[in-house]
């Protein structure tokens, strides 16, 4: 199997995580935020998006560099942090006094991961810009607490744009 055909595989992963992505927002407007419909969605989404950003790096690592790198590396990171916590929500856990420090740690690595994966993505033209930028879009409007059942739909379409053309080896389309 060639490095084509993996990182083509892992944009096809990002285009499913993409999706998985965009199912919260009828859950989470069905049957509220939290529900089991939105949890599982937002589960395999989560680790789907994160073996994704590997292929979408993959496929621009030549003009990302170090700096698309660790932007992937802190989205994947930040992904596989984000599935464990929607687990234990799922488990309904409560979490020790030990472990109430992962969710800032885990928005902190979103939030830097996010904004540099976007940027480098931005700048290297090799995909899709505007999903570059909804991306980044996303990022500032998760501060906006009415947006957030919908703000799934925008991350989860970045994610399918920015995917598509990996998974097809096809840039800008």
């Amino acid at each position: 199997m060639t490095m084509d055909k993996i990182t083509s595989g892992f944009g096809l992963i990002a285009v499913l995580g993409g999706v998985a992505r965009m199912l919260m927002t009828p859950g989470a407007l069905i049957w509220g935020s939290d529900s089991m419909p939105e949890l599982w969605a937002g589960l395999i989404a989560c680790y789907l998006m994160a073996i994704g950003s590997i292929g979408i790096y993959m496929y621009e690592a030549v003009r990302t560099g170090v700096l698309g790198f660790i932007g992937c590396l802190l989205l994947s990171l930040g992904n596989m942090m984000t599935g464990c916590l929607v687990w234990s929500t799922i488990l309904k856990a409560e979490p020790s006094e030990a472990a109430l420090f992962l969710p800032i740690v885990n928005n902190a690595l979103m939030l830097i991961g996010l904004v540099l994966f976007s940027f480098v993505t931005f700048r290297a033209g090799q995909l899709p810009r505007w999903a570059a930028v909804m991306l980044l879009i996303w990022v500032f409007l998760g501060f906006i607490p009415a947006l957030s059942s919908w703000l799934t739909l925008l991350w989860g379409l970045a994610y399918v744009g920015l995917g598509y053309p990996v998974w097809r080896n096809n840039p800008h389309h």
